[in-house]
């Protein structure tokens, strides 16, 4: 697997999410990775949900994100803004769920196996990126 290079400008947004949630940035960079989201991206999903942008932030958070004037649009294509609400989401799982990397797997999906599934995957970009140390 190979990891994507980012640009400074996304290295700029990542610093941003850091300082705004406290979030590791390599813990941001894995899992930017294994949602391997693009700015102006939308993926759908089966459920009639779909994602956007380098982290892929799912649209159940769109109608909690128009009290604040963020749209579909905008989490589509400002790739700093997608980064800071994806680490939002990311953040939030964690602290809601009690245990760190449970909360990690909860980013993508609560059902056990994609739960689990996720976690290991985002731990094996982790490890690439800090170049095998844990």
């Amino acid at each position: 697997m190979t990891l994507p290079a980012y640009t400074p400008y996304t290295e700029t947004c990542i610093q941003q999410a850091v300082q705004e949630y406290g979030t590791h940035p390599d813990l941001i960079r894995a899992v930017m990775a294994q949602e391997a989201g693009e700015v102006g991206q939308v993926r759908f999903n089966k459920d009639g949900s779909f994602d956007m942008g380098p982290m892929q932030v799912n649209s159940v958070h769109l109608p909690e994100l128009a009290r604040f004037g963020i749209t579909k649009e905008m989490l589509t294509n400002n790739e700093c803004l997608n980064i800071v609400i994806g680490t939002y989401y990311l953040q939030l799982a964690i602290m809601k769920s009690g245990d760190f990397w449970v909360g990690v797997g909860n980013y993508h999906s609560r059902t056990p196996d994609k739960n689990v599934g996720y976690q290991v995957r985002v731990w094996n970009h982790l490890l690439q990126i800090r170049g095998g140390r844990e």
